[in-house]
C-alpha cells in the first residue's frame, strides 16, 4: 500500500528555502497583511509536533496517479497562521508533481485551528513553512483521491 509519510518539521521563516522574488514576496504581504515572521512563541499546531504528523499521516492521501508513476519528494508548504488560529494562504513553495503538490495543499487548507503565535503577548498573523513527504515504503494500492 502506497503511504503518504509526512515529516512534520516546520519553520516559521520565509528565507527556509531561499524566500520568494521581492515582487511575488510583496504580493503575498498585501494578501495577507501584516504578518511577523519572527515572535516569541511560534504558532503551535493543537497538541504540538507529534499530533501534527499523527494527523497529516491519518489526513494526507497518496495520489494514484502519483504512486502509479512512482514520484516521491517533499513539497514545501508556506501559509499563514492568523491571529485567530487559522490557517490561510497557503501556496507551494518548493512543489515535486502536481498531484503531490495539490494533495499537499488540500490536507493544509483542512488543518484544524492552531494556536497563534505572540509577540509582545499578543496574538499575530505569522507565516510557516511546512514540508511535507510523500514516501511510497511498501508495495500495494494507493488509498483513494
Amino acid at each position: 500500500m502506497g503511504i503518504a509519510c509526512c515529516t512534520a518539521v516546520a519553520q516559521s521563516s520565509k528565507d527556509a528555502l531561499g524566500g520568494a522574488s521581492d515582487a511575488a514576496q510583496h504580493v503575498f504581504d498585501r494578501q495577507v497583511g501584516a504578518t511577523v515572521d519572527t515572535t516569541l512563541h511560534a504558532p503551535v499546531f493543537p497538541g504540538g509536533m507529534e499530533a501534527m504528523s499523527a494527523w497529516l499521516r491519518k489526513h494526507v492521501r497518496y495520489p494514484k496517479r502519483a504512486w502509479k508513476q512512482k514520484v516521491e519528494g517533499t513539497v514545501y508548504v508556506k501559509f499563514v497562521v492568523c491571529s485567530d488560529g487559522k490557517v490561510r494562504f497557503a501556496e507551494v513553495l518548493r512543489g515535486v508533481h502536481k498531484d503531490l503538490d495539490k494533495e499537499a495543499l488540500r490536507a493544509v487548507a483542512h488543518m484544524p485551528d492552531w494556536l497563534p503565535g505572540r509577540k509582545e503577548g499578543r496574538a499575530v498573523n505569522c507565516r510557516y513553512t511546512l514540508p511535507v513527504a510523500f514516501k511510497l515504503d511498501r508495495p500495494g494500492p494507493a488509498r483513494s483521491e
